[in-house]
Formats: C-alpha cells, structure tokens, sequence
C-alpha cells in the first residue's frame, strides 16, 4: 500500500498547481494522471494577473516569462472580415516587454501569453523538484473509498497493467469536466448546460500575417455577412503556430467530416497552405457543481466549474481553487487547523464558480448582437466603409470587454466566509473592467510597493501575515496565535504606499493572500479571532 498525505487526480494545470502549493508548503502529495503530460494542442494560452501573482509566490515567474512566446510581440486584439480582409478595429495591447509597471498599478505582475504546452512543463518541474511530491503519469484512478479517517484509492498503470492500493488523509479531484471523482461522490451540476459545440483547428503556417498582409496582434476575430463566426490566434510566434476556433457548429459534427479547408478559407479569406496539427471539437457550457466536496474528498477545476473560455477564466478560475484548499489541507496537517476549515472551501470557492461562469457567459452571448444586420461589411463601396466603422466601434466596445477584466482577475472576494470576520463595511462594486483596492476581509490584500522593492504581496503565503501600518500593538493576537500554534508573520509597515492601500491599523492576511480581518487596534478577544480564522 502506497502512503501519502493527498492523492491528487488528474495532472493538468490545475491539479499540478495543487501538487505545487502543496509541495511549497512541506506537504507530501502524489499526483495521478492517466496521461503522460504532454501537450500537443494546448487548450489555454493566458496566464491572468492573479494566477502570475501565485507563481511569484512559488518562484517561477521569471520561468513564465521566459516561455517561447516572445516578450516583444504585441498582444493586439484585432477585429476583422478575414485575416487578409478588413480590418474594423484594433485594441492596442502592448508587448509585455514594453509595459511598464507603475507605482499606481494594481499588481506588480501581468498576464502572460504562455500556451499550456509550456505552462503545464514548468508547473511539473517546479512540483516534481520537491522530494515529498510524487507525480505519477499513466495511473487511472479506479475507485476509491472515504472511511471516515482516510480514503482508500485503486489506481491502475496504463503501462504496466499493474494495480496499487493508495491510502491518503485527502482525496482531490482535479479530473476535468466528466470528472469520475465527482460523479463517485453523486454530486451533480447546476446551471443552463450547453451553449455551443465549438471547433478547434491548430496549424503551423510560417509568414501567415505577411501572407495575408496584416500588421501582427495575437487574437484576430473574424465577422463576415453572416456574423461573428471565429477567432484565429496565434500560439507559438516563433513556430508559426495557430489555432481557429470555430465558435459554433451543429452539435452532430465529427472529426472526420470537418471541412478544414473551407473553414481556414474562410477566415483567412485567401487560400493558405498550412500544415494540420490537431483538431478538437467539444462542448462550451455554463455549469457549476452543486458542491466542491464530500467528506475527505474534494473538487477543483472543470469538475466544479465548466464555462465559456471568453475572459480566459477557465484555467485561472481552478488555480484560484488550488490556492484556497492548498494552504487549507496543510492546516490541517500540520495541525493548526480547525474542524470546519475545510468546509469554509466550499463556502468561498463555489460563489466564485458562479461568478465566473455567469461573467464569461455574458461574454460569450454578447457575440449574438453581431448576427444579422452585417450585409454591407464586406463591401468595398463607401456603405461597407460606414457600416465597417460603425461596427468595429460596436465590437471593440462590447466583444472587446472580454479583454477587459482586471476586476474579473483580482476583484472577487470571499463575500460571507465562515473563516473571515466582517467589519461592517460596504463591498466594492464587482466589476470585470475594474478593480478597486479594498483591505475589507474577504478581498485580495492590495499590492503596495515597499521601500526595498518589494510588494506587500511578497510577505504573504507561507502563513498568516500580521500587518501592522500606523505602530498599533500586536501582543495580543501574537500571543493567541502562539497559543493556537497558528503560524504567524508580523510586519510593521509605514510607507506611503502602504497607508494608501490600507488605511492605518491592524490587518490579518490569509496564506492565499486573502484579508481574513482588519480593526483600529487589536480586538478584545484575541483568542476568539484566531480560532474563527483558523477555522476553530
């Protein structure tokens, strides 16, 4: 029988996120995953604000940014006819080499282009470089049992044909959107279902963009008479690698009848010759599940939540998950957490799932508007001039706020958290297209530049971070803590900087950055605040 502390199912970007924060934090963890970790034809290519946040966190951000996506090419979102057609509108989003991070800015970081292809390789260095994390590619898992104290797994190797008992103290699912964790468990979904069938078709086509005449961006999506019908991206710059994604198809298509051919035509608007690297069709849906967990197992990534990838919510959404139960399942073993801190995963993780989903849903259907009405866009004739500005200012508006989302990224607050003590105050509006930095329990602790370089987002993870700004006394809660073994750092902050993020007095910040309280001064009953942050 194989002994590990968490048995981690499925080895995609979200579970390899878990075996990563569980491995940051001393945890012992094996991963299982039926594949063999190989990305041919990645599903997600952005790396949001947040998420590169947690890997500043963890060390390897400077790994992120040096994946092959080049630095200097620019991110543009372009709106087109076909990629050698027109061109309606261009949201200009510098290279990542040339933003420069103000004093003013929300976050030290920024997203990164880094197709899974990479992401996925250097999330499985940075867990597998930790002696106590074990990855195991080609083990299916085959069933498993909660007795109460531990759960009991079956895993079988692909190569092998050989079986292994795995006793673990936890059990997570990271096993995607037919997750057999969660359909073991008999936790069913919740929401609308399906909203489409969309086709992914991926090629190399080295000098597309000068083939086709158009200056270079990253996302072109294509409207013609017939509507808003595709988006081309490119991968890989430097291999000319490209994905179409067709938005929509019947439902009934297969594999072997998609006309690639007649689709590229059609986006490109010119006969290409490319070389067919992959094809994908699947199920674009808004779906949450009706719980993250049962007992001592739980859920995260698309087997809790599967939604539109518009916003590029997708991915990030269950590293976010990872964070929240990662630092949660250490707690606990190592002692310090309470008997109800792990259900409080549930309690903030799933009112994010629904906020997600029902955001990138509204991205999605806002492609809808732009169906009918198109008949002149194509023309070269003064109409098609007029009708081309005006729809391109329509699109750049209402499409073009999917890739506007610093709120959606850093924005979402733990709203009601069993393990978070409110002070009263009013929550900042939600908005994807802002953030507004707030120190109110629940909320992402703002990023203010230190005098020594830092950011205030550089002292939390490891444990709770005491912040003192403004000299108020900290003995009492320094003492609770110690008496509840509560693992605790303490910061006395004045900077400017900080003060304006914060405000002045007292703020205790959570292992995943999370504000978990906020007073003047310490409160009369410093026992009582740990225990509730601990989830006592």
């Amino acid at each position: 029988m194989i002994e590990t502390p968490v048995l981690i199912v499925g080895g995609g970007p979200v579970g390899l996120a878990l075996a990563a924060d569980l491995g940051w934090r001393g945890v012992g963890c094996m991963l299982a995953e039926q594949g063999d970790g190989r990305i041919i034809t990645p599903k997600m290519n952005e790396v949001n604000v947040r998420t590169m946040e947690f890997c500043r966190r963890w060390g390897i951000a400077d790994a992120v940014h040096a994946c092959p996506f080049p630095g200097d090419y620019p991110l543009d979102v372009v709106f087109v006819t076909t990629l050698a057609g027109h061109e309606l509108a261009r949201m200009r989003r510098p290279p990542r080499m040339l933003q420069r991070v103000s004093a003013q800015a929300n976050s030290p970081m920024q997203l990164q282009a880094c197709s899974q292809m990479w992401f996925d390789p250097i999330l499985q260095r940075f867990a597998g470089a930790f002696p106590h994390v074990t990855l195991g590619y080609g083990w299916r898992l085959e069933s498993f049992i909660d007795e109460g104290d531990s759960v009991v797994a079956q895993v079988a190797n692909r190569d092998t044909g050989g079986n292994e008992t795995v006793r673990c103290r936890y059990l997570v699912g990271c096993d995607g959107a037919g997750s057999m964790v969660r359909q073991r468990l008999g936790i069913g979904l919740e929401g609308a279902g399906t909203l489409g069938h969309p086709v992914h078709l991926y090629f190399r086509a080295p000098g597309l963009l000068e083939q086709c005449g158009r200056v270079p961006g990253t996302f072109f999506l294509a409207i013609d008479r017939e509507g808003l019908w595709a988006n081309i991206r490119v991968v890989d710059p430097a291999n000319a690698m490209w994905r179409l994604m067709v938005l929509d198809s019947d439902g009934t298509l297969t594999h072997d009848k998609v006309d690639r051919e007649g689709l590229l035509r059609r986006a490109m608007g010119r006969k290409v010759e490319v070389e067919w690297l992959g094809t994908s069709i699947w199920t674009r849906r808004r779906l949450v599940a009706e719980r993250y967990g049962l007992g001592r197992v739980f859920l995260a990534g698309d087997a809790v939540h599967q939604l539109s990838p518009t916003g590029a919510l997708g991915m990030n959404t269950g590293i976010g998950d990872a964070i929240d139960l990662g630092w949660k399942i250490a707690a606990c073993l190592q002692g310090w957490g309470g008997s109800v801190l792990l259900d409080s995963y549930d309690a903030e993780r799933r009112p994010i799932g629904h906020r997600n989903v029902g955001m990138a849903t509204e991205f999605y259907l806002a492609h809808e508007a732009f169906q009918s009405g198109l008949g002149a866009i194509e023309d070269d004739t003064p109409a098609g001039t007029a009708a081309r500005a005006q729809i391109g200012a329509q699109l750049e508006t209402s499409i073009g706020a999917m890739f506007r989302t610093e709120g959606l990224q850093l924005g979402y607050a733990y709203e009601g958290s069993p393990i978070c003590v409110p002070d009263g105050s009013a929550a900042e509006p939600d908005r994807a297209d802002r953030y507004v930095p707030s120190s109110r329990a629940g909320g992402r602790a703002p990023h203010a530049a230190l005098e020594d370089g830092r950011s205030t987002l550089d002292l939390f993870g490891r444990c709770f971070t005491l912040l003192s700004v403004g000299g108020a006394d900290v003995a009492s809660i320094v003492s609770a803590a110690n008496s509840r073994h509560l693992p605790l750092d303490v910061h006395t902050l004045g900077e400017a900087a900080v003060i304006a993020a914060y405000g002045r007095g007292l703020f205790l910040v959570r292992p995943d950055g999370h504000v978990a309280w906020r007073g003047r001064q310490a409160p009369d009953d410093a026992i009582g605040l740990i225990d509730t942050v601990r989830g006592a």
